[in-house]
């Protein structure tokens, strides 16, 4: 959505999405054409049911991938998931224009992982990562490089320090006004280190600071096909505030619309991942001026300036992460400053450069040798979908 909000000014653009959904819904609300294809339910977890079950529907989504783009008349797909990126190779046999892969998360080494990037890598137009230590994990085990880095970008109307006022979420949980609040938005899963921030915030507790712990978001991902148990993992936070005895002092928010609020009510905004791929919060966070704390493995480090704008640290040290939380709590001038310094570091982050830098891809990828060949030579298999949808695709 964000990069539709930087092109559709000036280019014609679709998406190609399972008919109900969030996604769907904000297509819906932004008055944005739109094609329905299947919903794939597919992980890189091998699964002796599952596996078989979803490369079927990424078949399936990748032939009604291809009939959306001939009733579009597309002149490039952009995959934004790898997963994607398989129904788009699917749609390219049956005549569909080329395509660009978004990688957002890593791919593992394993059997599967390497089968991905065997697929992809000789037919994707690109593949794009939304950071340079994605791009690496994407390349490895390949002969050469091949990702590049384009940045995501984040809201700035939605994100702005000077109109977004506070969620009132000390009120809303009964804490007094001057109670130091933490906080992490993310899904809860294993690799986002919620277990850390709560280890973290027990610390900073034991030395005497009235501090508290908030957690916006959910289970995203569940069943036997997910990599980790996140629902599992959820019961484990639960139990370990027990016995850390921080009940009262750790706050499980659910999944909230309300994020910029969220944000801005925090004196420190959390994200202990093991190696984040980006981190939309990150930038968020520096926007509306509350300083983040990011794990030093993944793009942390590309995205905050140590002692500028936020900290990096280790993933899985929750002693490293709690002195850190101690020190700006305790040094409330060092806070301030590096708050006020991440608006500036997060106006890189804009629609309309994410926009160009995807554009210069996308072209790139249509004005390379052959990019054209498969346009007229494979019929789609189906249904008839009119005149339009069986003209020839347009130069």
């Amino acid at each position: 959505m964000r990069v539709i909000a930087g092109l559709r000014r000036d280019h014609r653009l679709a998406v190609a999405c399972p008919a109900t959904g969030p996604l769907a819904d904000a297509v819906d609300s932004a008055a944005i054409e739109w094609f329905p294809i299947p919903n794939v339910d597919v992980s890189l977890r091998m699964h002796a049911v599952g596996t078989p079950l979803g490369l079927g529907q990424l078949g399936a989504g990748g032939l009604s991938l291809a009939r959306a783009a001939r009733r579009f008349r597309a002149d490039v797909i952009h995959a934004n998931t790898t997963r994607a990126g398989i129904m788009a190779a699917v749609a390219r046999r049956f005549g569909a224009p080329p395509f660009v892969v978004r990688a957002h998360e890593h791919l593992p080494l394993t059997p599967p992982g390497r089968a991905v990037r065997g697929l992809l890598v000789p037919r994707a137009g690109a593949i794009v990562a939304v950071s340079d230590y994605t791009a690496r994990k994407f390349d490895e085990g390949l002969e050469r490089p091949v990702a590049q880095r384009v940045y995501n970008s984040i809201d700035h109307t939605r994100f702005d320090r000077r109109t977004v006022l506070p969620a009132g979420l000390r009120a809303e949980l009964g804490l007094p006004p001057d109670a130091a609040l933490l906080g992490q938005v993310a899904q809860i899963t294993p690799w986002k280190g919620q277990d850390t921030a709560i280890r973290a915030l027990a610390q900073v507790r034991g030395g005497g600071l009235d501090a508290h712990l908030v957690f916006a978001g959910q289970v995203a991902f569940g069943g036997k096909r997910v990599r980790y148990d996140n629902p599992g993992f959820l019961r484990t936070l639960n139990r370990l505030v027990g016995e850390l005895g921080v009940r009262d002092a750790v706050h499980f928010l659910g999944q909230r619309s309300d994020v910029p609020e969220i944000l801005c009510d925090l004196d420190i905004s959390l994200l202990p991942s093991w190696e984040e791929p980006f981190g939309l919060v990150t930038v968020e966070s520096m926007a509306v001026g509350t300083p983040p704390l990011v794990g030093d493995v993944g793009a942390g480090p590309e995205l905050v300036e140590d002692g500028v704008c936020g900290r990096t640290l280790p993933p899985k040290r929750p002693d490293a992460w709690a002195a850190a939380a101690r020190e700006l709590l305790e040094d409330r001038g060092k806070l301030r400053r590096l708050g006020g310094a991440g608006p500036m570091v997060a106006a890189r982050f804009r629609d309309e450069i994410h926009a160009a830098e995807m554009q210069a891809v996308y072209v790139k990828a249509i004005q390379q040798p052959g990019a054209g060949r498969r346009l007229k030579t494979k019929r789609i298999p189906g249904p008839r979908l009119g005149d339009r949808a069986r003209a020839p695709w347009p130069g």
